[in-house]
Parts: structure tokens; sequence; C-alpha cells
């Protein structure tokens, strides 16, 4: 067998990384939370001081309003939609067209979500440690 035949046979052969449960978990975690930060809730873990954590809306904002002031600088507006935006929500115009303005500060549809798995990220391993941890301690209880 030549060596291109035996690379391409082994190539093609491969299987994709396992995923852990713990991976899984994460996951399942940040998309689950992150549509919670969308639908305007905080997301907190932890009993205890030292363990505790929370993600709150003022947090959400603040990396909204960052990511939108970042655009703003790297001169993404070019229809001034910032002022658009403002100008049309005073005047109660149509929810449409706020929709639109804030699509086009935000880059994409999907960008609020991205943002909240973003700002989510940094506390997944320890918020699923614990909710493991909890499970656990309530099964051993026997509730």
């Amino acid at each position: 067998m030549s060596a291109l035949r035996k690379a391409q046979l082994e190539y093609d052969n491969r299987m994709p990384p396992p995923v852990s449960d713990d991976d899984l978990a994460e996951s399942e975690w940040l998309e689950a939370n992150a549509e919670r930060l969308l639908m305007g809730y905080r997301i907190s873990w932890g009993y205890q001081l030292s363990e505790r954590g929370e993600v709150t809306q003022a947090d959400f904002a603040r990396a909204v309003q960052d990511h939108l002031n970042q655009r703003q600088i790297d001169g993404e507006d070019q229809q001034d939609a910032f002022g658009q935006l403002v100008i049309n929500a005073m005047g109660f115009r149509s929810s449409g067209l706020l929709m639109d303005l804030a699509v086009y500060l935000l880059g994409k549809k999907s960008a609020l979500k991205d943002i909240a798995l973003e700002l989510l990220k940094p506390h997944a391993e320890a918020a699923v440690a614990f909710e493991q941890e909890q499970a656990r301690l309530e099964q051993e209880c026997g509730f």
C-alpha cells in the first residue's frame, strides 16, 4: 500500500474527539443561561459566600454597551444608527425599524446571545460543578 493511500485511509477512518460529560454539561448550562439572560433573568450559582457568583442584567447591559461602543470606534456604524435609534424610540416609531437599527448596530441578529455566552463562559465550569455537587447532596439526603 502506498504511503499516500495509507495516509488517506487513516484520515478517512479517524473518529471525532470524544466529548466529555463535563463539556456537555457546560455547553448545556451556557445555552440555557444565555437564554435566561436574554429574557431578563439574573444568573446566579453557589450558596456559600466563597463559591457564590452571579451575572446580572447590569453586567449584560455593560457588555452590550462595550460591544456597541467598539463597533462605533471601529467605524462600523455608517448610518448614524445610534442617533436614529434614540430619535425613533422617542418618537414612538415602528418596532420593526427599531429592531432593524438594533441589529445593524449589533452587527448580526445573534450578537446578543453571543455576548451573553461570552459573559457566562468564565463561570460555566464553577457553576456546573456546583450544580452537580448540589444534585449529589440532594440524592444522598433523599430529596
